[in-house]
This record gives C-alpha cells, structure tokens and sequence, in this order.
C-alpha cells in the first residue's frame, strides 16, 4: 500500500519491532544494514537503480513504512521487490500462534517467547547471501565471521553513499565470477573456504544450485541431502541455509554450537545435551524446529 511518498508494509499479530531491532543490534559490524534509532537502513538493487530504503514502523505498530532515501521515485517493480523482501527478511506472512502455544508448555521456550515476545526469524531472502555467510562462518566466532562477510562485500558489493555512510549491495556471483581461491585468499579467508565459496560459485552460475531448485523439496530432511553433495556444504551450513533463506521449518542445525550451549543454560546442565536429547527435541517441535533453534540462539546472541 502506498501514502504519499511511503510503502507500507502490513504486520501480522505476534511481532515486536523493538524485539527484531535487538537482534539485529546484536553486533555492530553488520555490512548490510545501519540503524539510526528505530529506524532501519537497507539498499535495494531494482532495474538497475540502487534504492536506499528507511524502514520504521508506524506508532501502534500495524505496519512497517518505508521511504526513499535517495534521489529516486517509486516504481512498481521497486514496490513490489522491496515488498516482497522485507516480507520474506522479516518472515511476515508465516503465524506464529502454533508456535507459541507449543512454547508455553515447553520448559526450554517458554521464557524466551516471553522475552522476546514477537521476535521473527530475521532471514537473509538473497540466496548467495546466505551459502556464502554459512560458509564464511563455518568454524569461527560470530565476531570474525562478520568481519570476514564485510570484507567479501566491500571488495565485490556495489556501493551507494549518502550523508557520508556507505551503504551495499551483496554481492552477486557474477560479480566474482572472474576471481580465484588466490583472490579469496587475499580477504583471511582458509585455504578451504576459499575453495568451498568458488566450487558454490561454478555450481550456481551453471545453473545447478539456486533457491529455486531447493524450493521443490518439501522436508529440511530432503533438501539437507541434496544440498550436502555440494563439497564445502555440510549439515549445520545445509540446515542455516534452509532455515534462514529457504524457510523451512523443520530445519534443525543439530550440532549447531549455539544451540548446544543455549540448551546447557536454559536447563542448567555440567554437559551439553547428547544427539538422542536432540533428536528427541526435534521430534517433539517438528516443523518449529528452525523458530525454536532461532530463540534459543538469541538467548546468546
């Protein structure tokens, strides 16, 4: 819906704007995105124009409006992108009410869908975004592994600048196409990451890897096994990827450090929890296996 020169955004029931800004102000050197109170920055790139968009939410909180920041008019394909965006960054469309009936008598959600009530599983809709952050995070603490995104952004992202902050485009693979494990080298990457990022790269741009094609498997399990025959890709890097960007709820990150050490907290215990605990668990939660891991991990982070 458009008034004025704004897009409004709707929001569904169960969400807290100040509960996503938490999460998203986990850190502060998040490439993509800069906040200016509680105000969101993003740039979109549609049709060839890069739109600087500001995203707040209207004081009862019914939707989110967004506005130009930069010298360019809505179009319609620019409405309906960044719509479509948001919606998918801020998992709107999915209702969390079986969630939080199942929470409530879960002795490791119920204080946290207290806490953070209206929280949404903050995604990454932008396919690469997401392979290659799961990659570059693989076996490193959350603080490097932001470093080393900002870097792979900054030496192949698209910028926009504006009141003297520089805002980015992901980059894209064609954008890389032309580079090798050497260049990757030069960002402190591994030897392994390096190599695990281009063999992703020559699989996507020959069309065999996209969200698309991952789209048509109807179970985390399915996907997680396809996906996996990709070298670099292993189960936790697999199942991020389809919480966080495919959007499957049944995806589960079992030996996910963070979820370990979150469920250790929540329950008290002098030893992580063993994998029948976790399989357990994720039999019990199902298709909210991805919601409950995403809370779990802010209990943390």
């Amino acid at each position: 819906m458009m008034t004025s020169d704004l897009l409004q955004i709707n929001l569904p029931e169960i969400c807290s704007w100040s509960s996503i800004m938490g999460y998203l102000r986990r850190t502060t050197n998040e490439v993509m995105y800069k906040m200016v109170g509680d105000k969101l920055r993003r740039a979109y790139k549609v049709d060839g124009e890069i739109y600087l968009c500001e995203i707040s939410p209207d004081t009862n909180q019914e939707y989110l409006q967004v506005r130009i920041l930069n010298d360019l008019k809505w179009t319609d394909n620019a409405k309906s992108y960044i719509t479509r965006y948001i919606r998918d960054w801020f998992d709107l469309d999915t209702d969390l009410t079986d969630f939080y009936i199942m929470a409530e008598n879960e002795p490791l959600l119920s204080d946290l869908t207290q806490h953070f009530y209206g929280l949404r599983l903050v995604g990454m809709p932008d396919f690469y975004e997401a392979i290659t952050w799961g990659i570059l995070g693989q076996q490193i603490n959350l603080t490097y592994a932001y470093t080393l995104k900002r870097r792979f952004t900054e030496k192949y992202g698209e910028p926009i600048n504006f009141e003297g902050e520089t805002y980015w485009i992901y980059p894209q693979p064609e954008a890389i196409v032309q580079s090798t494990v050497e260049d990757l080298r030069q960002l402190k990457l591994t030897q392994r990451k390096a190599e695990y990022l281009m063999e992703i790269l020559k699989q996507i741009t020959a069309g065999k890897m996209s969200k698309i094609y991952y789209q048509q498997f109807q179970t985390a399990k399915a996907a997680e096994k396809e996906m996996t025959k990709v070298r670099g890709i292993g189960p936790w890097t697999a199942n991020y990827v389809l919480m966080r960007c495919l959007r499957l709820g049944d995806a589960f990150p079992m030996a996910d450090i963070g979820l370990l050490n979150g469920i250790k907290q929540i329950e008290n215990l002098d030893i992580k929890p063993d994998k029948e605990r976790l399989l357990s668990l994720q039999k019990d939660w199902g298709s909210w296996s991805a919601y409950a891991t995403f809370y779990i991990w802010r209990l943390l982070y």
